[in-house]
């Protein structure tokens, strides 16, 4: 990686750091940044740069800034595993992790987002984040057992199942910090290693995919299944969402795709069979679904699993839904950790989400309030030429995620090609700056914030773009200043971040 990609996500622009290092091990990472915190410079740690909330982009300090670029933290240990947890260095990413699981018929609970070909445990700790496992066990935050922590003062402070250095030391044993160090975005101090919760493969999966006119149908039949846990996992599409993603891949994506439908069905004439159905369904197999729901349910057989999803077409048939080709959920199914050639629209756009975490009683508030706001701004949408599409999710029983998003044409940032495959760079047209449309949408994703927060809104990611310490009581502001001071006397750590 050049110097140049280290200043930059996929939105916030910031200064350059003075140095970039990459420690090629956990005692590396100790020496190198406790010689750069003794000799006063701010230091920030990144993972794979898949943020798009100014997490490591660093406004102008005065002081020098060394960025740690983490991923050759790379050691996963597996001698814990009988214990239920897994642990790992900060630099692994969520792909190598399920690699290195599935031999021993295991997974992650929490098995990352959906940029784990690239994005590291480590970062995704940091942050919070939800998607693989979030239909039933929640965010990251639920399934991290434990934590190493390096400091501000150079000490490495352990919490969890990690706290004692004993592997069969249980998480608690009064109160644990663990949690409150999860989404800190390395305010409090740099993670070396994580302990993660691991279960056994399923022995069955299947899924179902279905279309609502009302995208408040859509919000209560997740909800429903939600409460009921039925479902691994959910996620829910706007047309104009369904209609990106299938634009976004090519034919020969689709045959490798298949390829791997085969392996994954557990069985030769299953994956065949599921084979034929996409095939059969083709390209244009949404139409004109409307608000679209993917569920994917598992078990311990397959009847357990056709129980499950009888009782969601149940929910979806009361609803008023319908079902339709569930292409989507065996595709994700088959590739959970896919090129990322989503950081763009399907034309080579810009990208760019805001996303808020309602209760569920909030939710459909929610959804109202972004579209209020995209009708005040429908003048300066319709001049800028900002496309928007919205995914939704089911975050464990009582959440729900929704995800707009925003496109426009604009040139692409060094992050953007070091990111996305030669075939995609090849074929999509590079824009011009185009610095009007980007103000635009930032004002837009700021206007959809403000909307939320009388709903109680939270987010994950939270980095220099959501209001963490700003949404706080004066209680709670108080108390994590005096933490921030206690944990970072100088401000060395990622200073500003969170709000702090």
């Amino acid at each position: 990686m050049t110097p140049q990609l280290f200043d930059h996500d996929f939105f916030y622009r910031g200064a350059a750091p003075t140095r970039v290092v990459a420690p090629h091990n956990r005692e590396d990472a100790i020496q190198q940044v406790g010689e750069c915190l003794r000799e006063g410079w701010v230091v920030i740690a990144r993972g794979g740069g898949m943020s798009y909330t100014g997490g490591y982009v660093l406004a102008e300090d005065s002081r020098p800034v060394v960025m740690i670029d983490m991923r050759q933290l790379a050691l996963i240990d597996l001698t814990t595993l009988a214990n239920g947890w897994v642990v790992v260095d900060a630099g692994v990413t969520w792909q190598q992790l399920h690699e290195a699981l599935q031999p021993q018929g295991l997974r992650a609970v929490f098995g990352g987002p959906l940029s784990g070909l690239r994005a590291t445990v480590g970062g995704a700790i940091s942050q919070n984040a939800a998607f693989w496992g979030s239909g039933l066990h929640g965010s990251a935050a639920e399934s991290t057992l434990g934590l190493e922590v390096l400091l501000a003062d150079g000490t490495v402070l352990r919490t969890g199942v990690l706290s004692r250095g004993d592997a069969g030391r249980s998480r608690y044993f009064g109160p644990d910090l663990t949690s409150l160090l999860v989404g800190d975005c390395g305010r409090f101090g740099i993670k070396l290693r994580i302990a993660l919760a691991v279960e056994p493969l399923p022995v069955a999966a299947d899924s179902a995919s279905f279309s609502f006119e009302q995208p408040v149908k859509l919000l209560q039949s997740m909800q429903s299944i939600a409460r009921r846990r039925l479902a691994i996992q959910q996620v829910g599409f706007d047309p104009l969402l369904a209609n990106v993603r299938t634009r976004r891949s090519s034919f020969a994506d689709d045959f490798r795709t298949l390829s791997r439908v085969l392996r994954g069905s557990g069985s030769t004439l299953k994956g065949l069979r599921s084979i034929a159905e996409i095939s059969l369904a083709g390209r244009g197999f949404l139409g004109d679904a409307g608000f679209t729901q993917h569920v994917m349910c598992e078990g311990l057989d397959t009847e357990t699993v056709g129980s499950k999803l009888a009782q969601v077409r149940q929910i979806v048939s009361d609803l008023g839904g319908r079902e339709i080709e569930n292409t989507i959920p065996k595709v994700m199914m088959a590739t959970p950790f896919t090129p990322l050639n989503g950081i763009l629209g399907p034309n080579g756009e810009r990208w760019i989400p805001v996303h808020g975490l309602f209760n569920v009683d909030r939710a459909e508030a929610g959804y109202r309030a972004y579209l209020d706001t995209l009708e005040a701004f429908e003048a300066e949408i319709a001049a800028q030429g900002i496309s928007s599409a919205t995914l939704f999710s089911a975050v464990g029983s009582a959440t729900t995620l929704m995800e707009p998003m925003f496109f426009w044409q604009d040139e692409l940032e060094p992050l953007h090609v070091d990111t996305l495959e030669d075939k995609v760079l090849k074929r999509i047209p590079r824009n011009p700056s185009n610095p009007t449309a980007r103000d635009q949408v930032a004002k837009l994703r700021h206007a959809i914030m403000q909307a939320w927060k009388p709903l109680g809104v939270g987010h994950f990611q939270v980095g220099r773009a959501y209001p963490f310490a700003a949404s706080l009581d004066e209680v709670q502001q108080r108390f994590y200043q005096q933490l921030a001071v206690t944990l970072d006397p100088h401000r060395q750590m990622n200073p500003g971040v969170l709000g702090l």
